[in-house]
This record gives C-alpha cells, structure tokens and sequence, in this order.
C-alpha cells in the first residue's frame, strides 16, 4: 500500500547541536557525578574493572583524565546505532547486559558525561565481533570538540571523524581519553572523588566486588605538576613496593561500622512487615529479634517500594560511648572531637540498587529521613542523622517504584519513595529507638527524668531528718530550732501544693489542646448549619407578609424543622463547651463524687468524627446507670482523652479489619473501675513498664506524653491506672480505678 499523502504540510522538530552539551552539564550535577556515571558505563559492559587515571596539570584547560575498562567494547555499529544516539532505549529494553548484570543506565544520557570533565573526548573501543572468522573490530572516535556544539546550529551537522579497523587478535574494552579539563581539580577534588568511588560500591555486594573492580589511578600527580601529593589518598599506597601490582590503587568501599553501639539488620516484604535482629554492642547483647509491621497508606499518596533490605549502625555520642568507639575501631591516639568529626563524615543512610549507590543518599549531610528534625522535638529519645551509618538495599525501579531522576541526583519524590522513607522512620521510631532508650535508661547513661518529682519533694518536705539534726544543737535552743525548721516546712508544703495546682492546669492545657482539635471538628457542622439557616431566616423576615400563601405554607412546615435543627446544633455546642469547662485551666476546688458513666459518654462523644471514619465498633458495658466515682471528673477526662486518642491511632495506623473499642465499667465496694480496650496491634511485652514514661513512645513522632498524662491525672484523683490485656486475641487496654465515695478516698 503506497503511503498516505497528508493532508496538510507538516513540521519536524530539528535538534539544535547544544542540545548535547544542556544534556551533559544540565542533568549532570557535577565532576564527581559525571565520573560516576562512566563507571556505571563500564560495569553495564561487563567489565571486570575500570580505572580513573586523572593526567596533570589538573588546571582548567589543560592536563586530562583516562577512564578505561575491559568490557566487552562497542562496534562501529554499536557506536553509530547506540553511543551516538541520544536518550536511546536499548539499555532499558535490554534491561540485562550480556553477562547478565542488571543494567545501571536507561537514560541514554551517561555518555554525555564526558562533557562535563573536558571539552574535548577521543574514544577507543575493541569488541569481538559475533560471525567467524572471530576478528576484533576497534573504533576510534577521534576527536568530539564539545565546543563545536555550542557554535554549530543543528545537530546533524556535527561531523565527527572516526577510524576503523579489524584484527584477529586482541582484547575488548574501551578507553575514553578527555582533555581541556573543565574544571581545576584540587587535592580536595580528588579526595572527594575518592569518597564517592568509596561510597558507589554497597560494603555488602561482595560478589560485585570481585566482579567488578574499580581503581583511581593517581600515579601521574606529584607535587611538582599539582602542588600536592596524592600518594596517600587512595588506600593502596601507590608507593608501596609490597602493594600487589593487580590490585594497586583498587578503591574500596568503606567498611561496615561494626564498632557502633547498636547494630540493627533485617529486611521488609512487600507488605512493610520488618523482620530482623537488634544487637546492643555496648551492653555486649546478643542479638534480639525486632518485629514491625507498617501498613501501606494510599491515603497518604504512598505506593508500594517492594522488598528493602536494611543495616543500620548507631552511635551515642556521649563521652564515655566515643571513648569505647575510638578504641574498638582502631583509630588509635585520636581524640574525642577528631572521632566525632570522623563519626560526622561517616554517618548518613544510604540508598543502594544493584550493588551501586544511588547518589547522593548516605552523604553526611544528606538527610532524606529528615532525622534531625525529628531530634529536635525529643533530643534523648529520637537518633539524630549524625548518630547512624546505614545501608538501605532496594530493588529495581520495575519492582519498587522507586525511579532515579534524569540528573542522576536522588529519587523522584512519589509514593514510592514516601513509602520507603515511612519504612525507615517507624523501624526507627517504632522498636529502635524505644529499646536503645530503655537501655540508656536501665544502664543509667540518660538523662533520666524522675517518674514522680512534686511526689519526691512532698516526701523530702516531711522533713524525716530534721529531729536527728535538732538533737545536735544546745538543748536551750532545740525548741527555737524546732519551731523555725517546721515554719520553713509548712512554706515548703504550701508552695508544693500551689506547683501541685499549677502543674494540673498545664498537664489540663496539654489535653486541651488535643481535646479543643475534636472539638473545633465537630463543632463545625452545627456552626455551619446555624449560620445557613440563620441566613435563610433573616432573608425570609422582610417578606414574611408579602408573601404568597403557597409560600407561606411552604415556610410554616419548613420553621419547625429550622428550629428543631438550631435547637440541635445548639446543643450540640452546649456539650461540646460542657467537656472543655473541666480542664480549661481554672482553679480546682474540692474534689466531688460524679457520674463516671455520664463523663466517659461525653469523652467518646468527642471522638465521634474519627469512630464514624474508622468505621470503629464502640460498646460500654455497665451494671448500674448510677455509678459514681469520687476526685475529679477533669482528671477522668484527661486520662481518658489521651487513651481513645492512642487507641484510634493505632487502630487506624495499622489497618486493623472490624477495629473495636470496648469500656466495661463497674463497682467493687470501694471502687469505681473503667477498663478499655482495643483490637489493634498491641504493645511488645519489652515496651510495657514503659509506657508511662514521660518521653517514651511507640509513635513514630509520638512526644512520650499522652500516657504519663493519664497516668498523673488518675494519680491526682487517688487513682490508680495499670495495664489490661484482652483475655483472647489480640489488642491492647488500660483499667482506671476511683475511689467510689468520699470514705474510700485517702485522707
């Protein structure tokens, strides 16, 4: 069939020759990365190594860099149909190399590279050719002056000339020659490349580094044609004579830190359930299994990231802990502030795939998992970036979802990688760093808060030592000592009460403001309604006798049903200020016998919004509609707040299917007790005598506060409050216990 004649003229899109170079230093940050990404190129050959051979002088303008592999070598018709063609799919419709390595490029732009570090490339590559007679074909791209795609207009008006020939002998592999250095490489330069050859190559890819070797060959630069000696900076001395000759200036990865304090391995399914050790070196443990499971929030704009391996090392920074770093790793006579410089450059988390970083994740001063901030809130729980050395291994971007930008600069911010990111951060919130704390605490090396301070004071205000002290004084003054040791006493107990006072109303303003963010929601339905039917009254009034009678009839059965709604909302208000009144912060008087059944109705009544959103099952379950307690109905308010507000959380956090919350309350003879309990997740047994801590918490940015609330304002009423777990299944609870009457309350 002939072609189709269009029907109208049509347009073509001509490159512009500078394209290639806004390809080249656009999308390539820099020196550093564009060496990286011919690394990459290297292994995707199938190399078995790569050298980096920078030729002096390193000044801009002038001196070069060598970049040469063993791969299997391009073709003229490899170099014509691929290396020439930018953004070209075969690396990512091949997906695999010949040898089988998973290919690291599929932009198509690597190459381009090259650009960045020189302004002008000559290419050699030898490859076995596939028919017999089995000959090797060697290409010489003779000279690309990047310049000229600057000057020259359209791209395919770039002539590049080449040479070809063919022998039947030889070796595959490839050789890129750059000159016209684009940049000045300093000492500091090339430390930094080192670094991040160091970095490119996982510690845990053995297997990849007997596969692939990489080697930075700084045997050119001395001091007479740099201005410094490189010898030191590659860990093969180039100088050493005892240095094997094959693996002379091989750079290595940086070894795993197993001189941390905490040392934590495992890996996520597809699910988010982590399953892994936790081994505490500071305590000289054993490794202790660590469990978590992180349901997928779509809600949340999360996609799946699939399986991620993790290892993480952790560091204290304290004296005494830097001490014991200094000495199990061998860094010798350094001191404290020269480790903690060195702990600094060394931490970060890391991204690998395929044995490669993916930069710039795991540079000391990349913090995707925003830890610091983190740290900020709570600095003796949460794990600073400074504090952790880590290895995150994920799996290809057809499986994780986690894509590589173009600029070879991070991951594309998407679902994926805000589910990783979520991954990370809540095994850290979520069992790390609650076990390390209780370690620190339990060995005495936190900064411990006292569980009861006002109730530590009141017993040292007793004064239980002041008589033993009155005996030593001159009988003829013991009665004026006495007298003036008890006044300064019954000071002391009356300012305890009023900081007694003052710390009820801030623990109350701490639940208020939890209790006001319920509130606000649910009052704005009927403050809507108020205002729209307030509106739709005072539109009415002016006409209300001019009207016509099919319209007034239609407004006389329209008021009612007006006025039963703001009569409604009204109330709805009533109650909702009714619940704040208890704990706005006014001063307490005596505590009274109350209803408990009325105020824990109102309580669940605040949360309605998020039980109807949850689709959450409520029950209370009561003997008596008259059941009293005694102290104050503030402090059952404020413990209860804090409890439903933890057991929605968990509820919804982890995706429980046919979540419930059930109250059972009930009368002894002398107390009144409110057991709670949930279907969620539940509390690892090792977490339970911490849970009222005041700073601990299994929240991922949880502040440690919500439990030793209730746990305090029970205790102010002469309560008690423990842990109740269900008797089958799974989930978690709390039982809060009252005096029921005056006469069982304490003196």
């Amino acid at each position: 069939m002939p072609p189709k004649t269009p029907s109208h003229p049509e347009l073509s899109f001509q490159p512009r020759a500078r394209l290639i170079r806004t390809i080249g230093d656009r999308l390539i940050s820099g020196p550093e990365a564009a060496v990286i990404e011919l690394v990459k190129n290297a292994h995707d050959a199938d190399a078995s190594f790569v050298t980096i051979r920078p030729i002096p002088p390193l000044a801009n303008g002038s001196g070069g860099i060598l970049i040469e592999d063993d791969g299997h070598g391009m073709t003229l018709d490899d170099i014509r149909d691929k290396w020439m063609e930018p953004a070209t799919s075969d690396k990512r419709e091949r997906k695999l190399s010949p040898a089988g390595r998973r290919l690291l490029g599929s932009k198509g732009i690597g190459r381009f590279a090259a650009a960045i570090l020189g302004s002008e490339l000559e290419l050699v590559s030898t490859a076995r050719l596939p028919s017999p007679p089995k000959l090797f074909e060697t290409t010489r791209v003779i000279k690309i002056d990047w310049e000229s795609f600057e000057s020259t207009k359209y791209l395919a008006d770039i002539r590049i000339p080449f040479e070809s020939s063919r022998n039947p002998k030889g070796h595959s592999g490839t050789k890129l020659s750059i000159s016209k250095l684009r940049a000045t490489w300093t000492r500091a330069s090339l430390e930094s490349l080192h670094k991040e050859l160091r970095r490119l190559i996982s510690p845990l890819s053995e297997q990849e580094l007997d596969k692939f070797k990489i080697f930075l060959d700084l045997s050119d630069c001395t001091k007479e044609n740099t201005g410094f000696d490189a010898a030191d900076l590659v860990d093969g001395s180039i100088t050493d004579p005892k240095s094997n000759a094959a693996n002379r200036n091989q750079v290595k990865p940086y070894a795993l830190l197993k001189a941390c304090d905490y040392e934590v391995d495992g890996a996520f399914d597809l699910k988010g359930t982590f399953t892994g050790t936790m081994q505490i070196h500071r305590a000289g443990g054993r490794k202790e299994s660590v469990s978590i499971e992180v349901p997928l929030h779509p809600e949340f704009g999360e996609d799946s990231c699939g399986e991620v391996l993790v290892h993480l090392a952790i560091f204290d920074r304290e004296a005494d802990a830097i001490d014991n770093t200094i000495i199990k790793a061998g860094l010798g006579d350094i001191g404290r502030r020269e480790a903690r410089r060195f702990l600094d450059e060394m931490c970060g988390v890391a991204i690998y795939r395929d044995g490669f970083r993916v930069r710039p994740y795991g540079d000391n001063d990349q913090d995707w998992l925003t830890l610091d901030s983190r740290r900020v809130q709570d600095p003796s729980r949460h794990i600073g970036h400074n504090q952790v050395a880590g290895i995150v291994i994920v799996d290809s971007e057809e499986r994780s979802g986690l894509v590589e930008r173009s600029s070879r600069e991070g991951l594309e911010n998407n679902g994926s990688l805000r589910r990783l990111t979520r991954l990370i951060r809540e095994l850290l919130g979520g069992r790390i760093e609650p076990r390390r704390q209780n370690f620190r605490e339990n060995a005495g090396v936190s900064r411990t808060k006292t569980k009861d301070p006002l109730g530590t004071a009141y017993q040292a205000a007793q004064l239980t030592w002041a008589e033993d002290v009155i005996q030593m004084v001159k009988p003829s003054e013991r009665q004026e000592a006495r007298e003036k040791i008890f006044t300064e006493a019954e000071k002391l107990r009356k300012y305890l009460e009023e900081a007694q006072e003052q710390q009820a109303r801030l623990q109350s303003q701490v639940t208020l403001g939890l209790i006001l963010a319920e509130v606000l929601h649910e009052g704005r339905a009927p403050v809507s309604f108020i205002q729209a039917e307030s509106r739709r009254l005072a539109k009415w009034l002016p006409t209300i006798c001019e009207a016509t009678e099919v319209a007034k009839r239609r407004r006389t059965q329209e008021v009612p049903d007006i006025l039963r709604g703001l009569d409604s909302s009204a109330d709805t208000l009533r109650r909702l200020f009714k619940l704040l009144e208890p704990i706005s912060g006014r001063k307490r008087g005596p505590p009274t016998e109350f209803n408990i059944i009325e105020t824990i109705n109102g309580v669940i009544s605040l949360f309605n919004s998020r039980i109807q959103a949850d689709k959450v099952t409520t029950a209370i379950n009561y003997s008596s509609a008259e059941i009293s307690a005694y102290g104050y109905g503030d402090d059952l308010v404020a413990s209860l707040t804090n409890i439903l507000d933890n057991a929605l959380f968990w509820l919804d956090h982890n995706k429980i299917s046919h979540p419930k919350i059930i109250i059972d309350i009930s009368k002894t003879s002398d107390k009144a007790i409110v057991d709670i309990v949930d279907n969620g997740p539940g509390v690892p047994d090792e977490f339970e005598p911490s849970l009222f801590r005041v700073g601990f918490s299994l929240k991922p940015n949880g502040t440690g506060l919500g439990l030793a609330i209730a746990k305090e304002a029970v205790e102010r009423s002469h309560g008690t409050i423990s842990i109740r777990k269900p008797s089958t299944g799974t989930g978690f609870g709390f039982r809060i216990a009252f005096p029921s009457s005056k006469d069982n309350a304490p003196n």
